[in-house]
């Protein structure tokens, strides 16, 4: 799980990305309502009804923010620094290979999956077993902030942040000199200048959510990325405007199961 590592990193990080933000200097795209996101859970919190469906009441809590508090997620979270308030995010996919990444990325710490070969990645197969996938619509568009790298103006955008004096001291400070924003955000371990660019994003009024590329690898390409899709709230809360219409369970033994998700009693 990624930390804040560099709390003076992430305070310079987000005065300049806020600076930006305020002239409108921050690409952004607007994610139309025809886009499909997925998420993905542990299988044992999806309960499938007698007539094969995956209750929307049920299905709905995988729509909640959870991370406000914590230090685990790349762009949402605590800042770990005075005067900067934390937000919460829900992680989404745009494409189903991205899902499949961030799913095998957290199972590589687990030896009992087997390999495929391909510099020790996951088996996907094995790895989705005992998970569920759900898709999700978008009710309305909904306007992004866009760092990923499907936008020419992320490149810019970065850049500027990197050109600060401030944000170029805090990276000699950390002993991170030399190495663009761009590499910092895509951090493994430390995720110091981009929950500071999260953060910024997260408490602009007219920003709701930030697209970015997915940092996790693929065992079968190094094009097979695609882009995340996180939306900011506060712990608790249900992202309003989303839907979901449809759940993946990939059991421990058998065959994938379709489940469509349905208002429906819990029997």
């Amino acid at each position: 799980m990624p930390r804040v590592m560099y709390p003076h990193l992430l305070r310079a990080v987000y005065d300049e990305a806020t600076r930006l933000i305020e002239r409108r200097q921050i690409p952004t795209e607007i994610v139309t309502a025809s886009a499909t996101l997925y998420r993905s859970f542990d299988q044992q919190h999806a309960t499938v009804n007698t007539q094969g469906v995956f209750p929307k009441q049920s299905a709905n809590t995988a729509l909640v923010i959870r991370d406000q508090l914590v230090d685990v997620n790349r762009f949402t979270g605590q800042s770990q620094t005075a005067g900067i308030p934390a937000w919460g995010g829900l992680y989404c996919s745009l494409q189903p290979q991205a899902i499949v990444n961030e799913i095998c990325h957290y199972a590589r710490a687990n030896k009992q999956i087997p390999r495929t070969g391909h510099a020790g990645f996951p088996n996907v197969d094995a790895t989705l077993r005992g998970k569920c996938i759900v898709r999700i619509r978008l009710m309305a568009s909904v306007l992004a902030a866009d760092i990923s790298g499907h936008n020419p103006g992320a490149v810019a955008f970065l850049d500027a942040l990197g050109r600060s004096p401030d944000v170029q001291a805090a990276l000699r400070a950390s002993g991170r000199s030399g190495r663009s924003i761009a590499d910092q955000i895509s951090e493994s371990e430390d995720c110091s200048a981009a929950r500071g660019i999260g953060l910024a994003a997260a408490n602009t009024p007219w920003v709701r959510a930030l697209k970015a590329t997915t940092v996790r690898s693929s065992d079968r390409s190094l094009e097979e990325t695609g882009d995340n899709l996180v939306f900011f709230g506060r712990n608790g809360e249900q992202v309003a405007g989303l839907w979901i219409d449809e759940a993946y369970l990939f059991p421990l033994r058998g065959d994938p199961i379709i489940c469509p998700v349905e208002f429906a009693a819990n029997t």
